[in-house]
């Protein structure tokens, strides 16, 4: 049986306390090996204590569970920010999560209903079909014969995550990328605070639920008499996850026509409703034989002021015709960019926002752009473009609400690439 969340501050602090000792011994007796190895040596050894720090860093996330997995998770899948040995550890943390016991769910269910999940269900299969960082989901039929998917919040989570981001910030900081890993943690923080409610999850889904009108697209409806802050019950949707999916084989065809669905439900999201389904975890979406596109988890959403949206077109369509004033302009309105002379900001443009841009505009002025086809994953390309950007000091700060824009943005690409789909990327917003 799985123990519960450690929620003391005390048990949490000596877990990453041990962590940090471990991390920084590990870096000790490499810089004293380092004077005495060779150019080829050196950089054997530090790929060598890169993949160790990650192991560690994953371990103890895995130790502290709840919020810190989550943020692992989140981290893992920043594929434009996080250095390659961080996501490939981070991303363990999808398939690596212990389970609840049956006396957990049990307390849990007891203390959220007053009474035992078979008073509560017809019928409930006390072992987990599917796990994340903050809960896991349980088979259930609803006393009027509804087929439910159950959603069980682990213990303690809700009390770990303001601890939890300052020990996580300790933890980052004496790695070679703190700066970039912890750009998004306030806008993670925020969000965390509303996915371990479960209620306001429950407001999300239904809210996408009515106003998320795509063809093709199925939202589970959800079961507020079974629902609580911690446990949520929603309709149980059929279809298989991605990798099942791709496994059988899909056609060219099939394969394009969800790629589409994906990114028509972000294009509608963000330009429509302003809000964005903001975790592209593949884990996320069902699809079906008779193709139509199962929605799930509406625990992480980010919803969009009309400035911001307005500005996303502006932006695109500059760089799309390489208007350099219009670009700062728009970066400026944003807040994101310093202060700097007319020869300054024309250099920053030239050697910097420009290539970025070229590389983010190329689906869009291809029209229908193929994600599969190429010598180079097309977001391995950003990343080395966006590493540049986010290296560079005359960007004062990331625009909160880019934070989430740019993971759904980008996550949803790498699926593209994972599906091998070719994607309509054209819309009369760019232009």
């Amino acid at each position: 049986m799985a123990d519960s969340i450690p929620t003391g501050k005390l048990a949490r602090t000596g877990i990453a306390g041990s962590a940090m000792l471990k991390a920084g011994s590990r870096h000790l007796r490499h810089a004293a090996k380092r004077p005495f190895l060779s150019e080829a040596a050196r950089h054997q050894q530090q790929q060598q204590l890169d993949d160790e720090t990650a192991r560690i860093l994953f371990q103890t996330f895995t130790r502290l569970r709840g919020s810190a997995l989550k943020i692992a998770q989140m981290l893992s899948m920043e594929s434009n920010l996080m250095p390659e040995w961080f996501r490939r550890e981070m991303a363990k943390s999808y398939h690596q999560v212990p389970p609840l016991g049956r006396p957990l769910i049990r307390k849990l269910i007891m203390q959220e209903f007053n009474k035992p999940a078979e008073e509560l269900f017809a019928y409930f299969d006390s072992k987990a079909f599917a796990a994340a960082s903050l809960g896991q989901v349980h088979g259930a039929t609803g006393a009027q014969g509804e087929n439910l998917a159950v959603k069980l919040q682990y213990p303690g989570i809700d009390v770990t995550i303001d601890s939890d981001i300052q020990l996580l910030r300790s933890l980052i900081k004496p790695t070679r990328y703190a700066r970039l890993l912890l750009s998004s943690i306030d806008e993670i923080e925020q969000r965390l605070h509303e996915e371990v409610d479960y209620h306001h999850e429950a407001d999300n889904n239904e809210w996408f639920k009515t106003r998320l009108r795509i063809p093709g697209v199925n939202i589970p409806a959800v079961y507020r008499d079974y629902s609580s802050k911690r446990i949520l019950a929603t309709e149980r949707l059929s279809g298989d996850h991605l990798e099942a999916w791709l496994h059988t084989n899909p056609t060219q065809q099939e394969r394009d026509h969800f790629g589409q669905l994906l990114y028509d439900i972000f294009v509608h999201s963000f330009y429509r409703l302003h809000a964005l389904h903001a975790d592209p975890n593949p884990g996320n979406y069902l699809f079906t034989g008779d193709g139509t596109l199962g929605l799930l988890d509406f625990g992480c959403v980010r919803y969009y002021s009309s400035d911001f949206v307005s500005l996303m077109p502006v932006l695109l369509h500059a760089y799309m015709t390489r208007d350099a004033d219009e670009v700062i302009s728009t970066y400026q309105r944003l807040g994101m960019v310093a202060a700097m002379t007319e020869k300054e900001l024309q250099t920053f443009y030239d050697q910097t926002l420009q290539p970025f841009g070229d590389w983010l505009t190329k689906p869009f002025k291809a029209g229908r752009f193929d994600f599969s086809r190429r010598e180079t994953s097309y977001t391995a390309e950003g990343w080395r473009s966006f590493k540049q950007l986010t290296n560079v000091h005359k960007i004062n700060d990331l625009a909160n609400e880019f934070i989430y824009f740019d993971r759904t943005f980008f996550g949803l690409y790498q699926i593209f690439e994972r599906m091998g789909a070719c994607i309509d990327m054209e819309h009369q917003w760019l232009v």
